[in-house]
């Protein structure tokens, strides 16, 4: 748990990988309002233990930035607390998690937890923008309009702390992954995130930055969308694409080989498909194929 800001903390997991997302807290004078909550029981025991270690105000809301497991799978844990997030957050989560099997194989380290994991739906949901008044804070939440990680993705930002919370619109130095997103959109999003008068940004995963830190992320997906591009008119597969696509710097981002998913979504962007789910089987062996060939990444 880290202050950036007055009363206002981040909650950070190292390395940012697959499933580690951030998380955040804001102690208003009448209570507390967590930003996300994590995904399996043992990481958001660890958040509402440091929760408590930071404040005895109890949370009476919770914001989910978007839907996916690693910023939901906790919102058990928030009895009591309002959940607040985008019509399409709530929409997305509504049919459940992804099948046990598919997160197990995604994510093989949490494994034995999947099974305890409950949805649990939030409660307030709003379209493009809302205000949450907590005691003398104003917190503004947006979401772009258009899918842009995800199709309920939310910014949570503190004009007067300068504090941005940016759920999956933004990772830093971690590989941003859209496998059911737009990158178009996610880079028009990014442009709107580097608008904002912030000072701190955190980051749905990867460490605390700044605009600067948000710029390479979005710079990271206009290289892939630019090059798949190329790809796709010469009629490339997208597995050819993404294996001939040189990352340069940034392939000593973690979790390089996300690189065929965010292809794979451009060539559905390409065709007018977003709106068709990807083809998640296709996409873990992609995944896994490239991990055994990091060279093949790399720029020389």
């Amino acid at each position: 748990m880290v202050e950036v800001g007055p009363k206002v903390f981040a909650y950070v997991q190292a390395t940012g990988e697959t499933g580690i997302s951030n998380a955040g807290l804001v102690v208003a004078e009448d209570g507390a309002v967590a930003i996300d909550a994590l995904m399996v029981p043992s990481m958001t025991r660890k958040l509402v233990a440091a929760i408590k270690k930071t404040t005895r105000k109890p949370i009476g809301t919770l914001i989910n930035t978007h839907h996916h497991l690693d910023h939901t799978g906790g919102n058990r844990f928030f009895r009591g607390a309002t959940i607040v997030a985008t019509e399409g957050c709530r929409e997305a989560l509504a049919p459940g998690f992804p099948p046990l099997p598919l997160l197990q194989r995604f994510m093989p380290r949490f494994a034995t937890e999947f099974p305890l994991l409950k949805v649990v739906l939030p409660t307030v949901t709003f379209g493009d923008r809302l205000v949450i008044h907590a005691g003398t804070r104003e917190i503004h939440l947006w979401h772009p309009g258009r899918a842009a990680h995800t199709v309920g993705d939310a910014t949570v930002f503190l004009p007067k702390e300068r504090v941005l919370f940016t759920g999956d619109i933004a990772f830093h130095y971690v590989t941003p992954l859209a496998f059911q997103g737009h990158i178009g959109n996610w880079i028009k999003a990014a442009d709107r995130v580097l608008g904002y008068e912030a000072d701190v940004i955190v980051p749905g995963h990867g460490p605390l930055g700044a605009k600067k830190d948000v710029k390479h992320m979005r710079d990271y997906l206009v290289l892939v969308r630019r090059e798949a591009r190329k790809r796709f008119d010469a009629g490339m597969s997208p597995e050819d694409a993404a294996r001939d696509i040189k990352l340069g710097v940034y392939a000593s981002w973690r979790e390089a080989e996300r690189i065929l998913p965010n292809v794979m979504r451009c060539y559905q962007e390409f065709r007018g498909e977003t709106h068709l789910p990807m083809d998640l089987p296709r996409m873990l062996e992609g995944m896994e194929r490239l991990r055994g060939r990091p060279s093949e990444h790399t720029c020389v």
